[in-house]
């Protein structure tokens, strides 16, 4: 009896090491796959344009019935789609998995949503990983927003709050597996927004134009990526040398 006892004591002891171990491992392994900003020596750019060729696909158009007068509208068109002369706004190219390099931009009011006119305001497109996000509930009404992760044709929930008027959380998106967003409100079904997660200070966001640039990237081989919330996404393969500007063009043709 004294021997099995011992035998249970020893099993129940190695599983608590390797419990206390897994909880060393784990944030470590975390904490290595974080960004880290170190300087970066002739470091090289790309710059490019984002075109869109076809049909620009219509915005969706959703009726208003709940709280008219906040939204001062009837109705709501959603997943707009803005095309000048052929060239795609609002669209984030990025590199993926860079894993140290120049410091963060410092975009003003970055990490802000305000909820306005039962609108989502955000001061960006783009928001940092880790960076906690204040969110604003500037109306007289209740909003309750409900973040999504959007992964491939799925999503799942980062966050489901109700804020009540005039009130303020702040919180981060914490993605797993995809860095694309999507805000609705619960109680306004008019109200839809995207946001992307940046993991790394390696993107640029199209104005009218079109254009894009990202600058002192550490020479290497890297996937060059681009999104828009309604078009879609491509990538391509990109080599960085030191000191030299690339340029690569980006088409969606629909």
């Amino acid at each position: 009896m004294r021997k099995k006892g011992m035998k249970h004591t020893l099993r129940l002891l190695l599983f608590l090491l390797m419990i206390n171990s897994l909880m060393i491992v784990i944030p470590l392994l975390a904490a290595a796959a974080e960004f880290k900003v170190k300087p970066v020596k002739n470091g090289g750019s790309i710059s490019g344009t984002v075109s869109f060729k076809g049909q620009v696909p219509k915005p969706k158009i959703l009726t208003i019935v709940k709280d008219q007068e906040v939204a001062n509208a009837e109705s709501r068109e959603v997943d707009v789609v803005v095309v000048n002369d052929g060239h795609l706004a609002e669209a984030v190219v990025y590199l993926a998995k860079v894993k140290a390099g120049k410091e963060w931009p410092l975009v003003p009011e970055n990490g802000m949503i305000n909820q306005e006119g039962a609108r989502f305001l955000p001061t960006s497109r783009v928001v940092h990983k880790g960076v906690r996000v204040e969110i604003k509930n500037s109306d007289p009404i209740m909003h309750n927003i409900h973040t999504y992760e959007l992964i491939g044709r799925a999503r799942r929930t980062l966050f489901n709050r109700g804020q009540i008027p005039n009130s303020a959380i702040k919180t981060a998106f914490k993605v797993k597996k995809a860095p694309f967003v999507k805000l609705e409100c619960d109680k306004h079904d008019f109200m839809h927004e995207y946001l992307f997660v940046a993991s790394n200070p390696y993107y640029s966001v199209t104005g009218k134009d079109g254009a894009f640039s990202i600058t002192d990237i550490p020479p290497g081989t890297y996937t060059l990526s681009v999104w828009h919330p309604v078009i879609g996404k491509k990538k391509t393969k990109i080599t960085v040398t030191a000191g030299q500007r690339v340029t690569n063009d980006f088409t969606f043709e629909k």
